[in-house]
């Protein structure tokens, strides 16, 4: 038999809610002085009802048994139901059972339905390039096709506690391999071990914390994931930093407290503990040190070779003069291999020098003077002498490790590669109209030697549809990397918002990023950001999985004659961000975005870059 859907829904609101109507008019076709109404507005509110695409109810449309079963089922996950209401709607479940069980909804025992627990399992399919040079001078690329797949699960234990769990693997899909914050591959020089890391596809426990919802207790009939004011929670939980992440977003290890609700309104928190999603090979190396043995062979080499070819290159020498000189200069790095001391090789160059300054020949003399009084020369061996003496970091041996970061931030291979930190925020939200961020962050133990922050964050709705939005985090921490105490900000455009239960929805945006080396804490919310801004070669002169903050300050203090050695910055990247968002239909995600216009803080270009993925949220 058929029914019209405004029947449908007058009974359904008589039979199973009370009158309490305050949300706008969801529907272009019902008019507000309509019997209907309240009806329809409430229950669309409640997600019971659901109009068309184009914005309209159609409430005299004959409805089917099915589209029937569809209100039903959605009544019966109401948790406000009194006990003749549930008898009610226990009638329409018997009635319908067919249809229903065919929605995957299960009908006998509907008082006892208490929705203890949720389910959802999110299938992410990615596609991006990953870089082992992402310069465009020198580009080294491959593709990555991965999927992610998340099973969040949430229990109520009471009306004040809650449970949440998260399980998660990544899968190659063409082979190559997966980027996973925690699936890191830098080694110690020591021995060839991997530290640590999770396997192709294989699960594990992402996120597991419990919540107490504390003080007045709260309405939760209405909340799809529990109490969301007044919280102590424990385990390991989401932090995300401002609006964007980029600067981070992951997970603590720890404890927090939460004053104020995370929804809307004022909300205080406080948490502890250690941030586990970090870009490893790029932070690794600031506090487990960097062998220097390969790194001041690769300079002196580097410096000789520039000279070489200097000398090889200039016209105005004779053949004899230059076979000569390269002899000598083959000397040179002969003695530079027959020693493990840096402060040695770097002599047998300089003394190298000196001897064609002396030399009794006048052409060699006069090739020795204008490299001896070249200023190219003179930064090279300088560059070279703070490297071997210990001002550029700390060494626990001068042949042995350098600590890019100095001598208080040394941490043994033996402890937990994750950073102790204790976080605080306040955030005031009024959704969809603007929103203000203040964080501050302080890494304890040997890390908080370089990393102290601050930050503002905030989001403002021009119209429904037109926001924007900025960020800005200072490190209070001087770095010795580029003798600074690094800042970046971003901010961005938007049109439209996503809403993976609204059909139809979609967002376009353009963001500007600027991040100073140091600003970068390991683990943003975004792939393409995470590369820009955390770029590690993985073939640097034979060493692997070394941070090009690193590499290329190296590079540009052993440079002779060479673009590197002007550079004054190093690290860091600022870049463009385009994005859109679509929902094709409830529970599917697609999202495109482009990276381009990308330079590191010295000047060095980018390669632009193309990110899709598709995410599914199927509960």
């Amino acid at each position: 038999m058929k029914h019209s859907l405004l029947k449908i829904a007058a009974a359904a609101m008589m039979a199973c809610t009370a009158w309490n109507v305050s949300a706008a008019n969801p529907f272009a076709d019902v008019d507000e002085s309509s019997w209907a109404y309240k009806a329809v507005s409430q229950l669309s509110e409640e997600n019971v009802i659901e109009g068309y695409p184009d914005g309209t109810f159609r409430g005299d449309k004959n409805v089917s048994r099915y589209e029937l079963a569809q209100i039903i089922a959605r009544l019966m996950q109401k948790q406000d139901l009194s006990d003749s209401q549930k008898e009610t709607v226990q009638k329409l479940s018997a009635e319908y059972a067919d249809e229903l069980t065919s929605l995957g909804v299960r009908v006998s025992e509907l008082e006892k339905k208490t929705g203890n627990l949720s389910v959802i399992t999110e299938l992410r399919v990615q596609d991006v390039p990953r870089y082992s040079n992402i310069f465009k001078s020198n580009k080294e690329k491959y593709d990555e096709l991965s999927l992610r797949t998340r099973v969040n699960v949430m229990a109520n234990v009471n009306p004040r506690s809650t449970v949440y769990g998260q399980l998660e693997s990544f899968t190659s899909l063409n082979g190559k391999d997966v980027f996973d914050p925690n699936m890191y591959s830098w080694k110690s020089e020591d021995d060839d071990s991997i530290r640590g890391g999770h396997g192709d596809s294989e699960m594990h426990m992402n996120r597991l914390w419990a919540t107490y919802h504390f003080g007045k207790k709260q309405d939760t009939s209405k909340l799809p994931f529990g109490p969301s004011k007044n919280l102590i929670g424990i385990g390991q939980f989401p932090v995300k930093m401002g609006v964007t992440g980029y600067t981070y977003d992951g997970q603590f290890k720890g404890a927090f407290i939460s004053f104020g609700d995370y929804q809307k309104g004022g909300r205080f928190t406080i948490a502890h503990g250690r941030a586990t999603d970090i870009n490893y090979n790029y932070t690794g190396p600031m506090m487990r040190g960097i062998k220097t043995t390969k790194i001041v062979d690769n300079s002196i080499a580097k410096l000789a070779g520039g000279i070489t070819s200097a000398v090889a290159n200039n016209p105005a020498l004779p053949d004899a003069v230059k076979m000569s000189l390269a002899q000598k200069l083959a000397g040179v790095q002969a003695q530079v291999a027959s020693t493990d001391k840096s402060t040695e090789k770097v002599s047998y160059v300089k003394k190298a020098i000196a001897g064609l300054v002396t030399s009794k020949n006048p052409i060699e003399q006069a090739i020795g003077t204008q490299i001896a009084s070249s200023d190219s020369f003179k930064k090279a061996t300088e560059g070279l002498a703070s490297l071997t003496s210990g001002k550029m970091g700390y060494y626990d041996d001068p042949s042995s490790t350098l600590y890019p970061m100095g001598s208080d931030t040394v941490m043994g291979w033996g402890e937990d590669e994750d950073v102790p930190v204790t976080y605080t925020s306040y955030i005031y939200k009024k959704p969809m109209n603007w929103e203000f961020h203040a964080y501050a962050m302080q890494a304890n133990g040997p890390v908080g030697n370089i990393c102290k922050a601050y930050g503002f964050a905030g989001a403002y709705y021009i119209t429904p549809k037109w926001h924007i939005q900025g960020e800005y985090v200072k490190n209070m921490r001087k770095l010795p990397l580029n003798n600074e105490r690094p800042y970046s900000f971003n901010y961005g455009l938007h049109y439209g918002t996503t809403n993976i239960l609204q059909k139809g929805s979609y967002q376009i945006g353009l963001d500007y990023v600027y991040s100073q080396a140091g600003t970068y804490f390991g683990g943003s919310s975004d792939a393409i950001t995470d590369q820009y801004m955390g770029h590690v070669y993985k073939n640097w002169n034979g060493m692997k999985n070394v941070p090009a903050y690193f590499a290329d300050k190296i590079d540009g203090i052993a440079a002779f004659g060479a673009e590197e050695s002007n550079k004054h910055n190093y690290g860091g990247a600022k870049f463009f961000l385009a994005k859109a968002g679509f929902v094709p239909m409830r529970g599917l995600l697609i999202e495109a975005e482009y990276g381009f216009k990308a330079e590191d803080m010295g000047g060095r270009k980018m390669d632009d870059m193309l990110m899709l993925k598709a995410t599914a949220y199927i509960k």
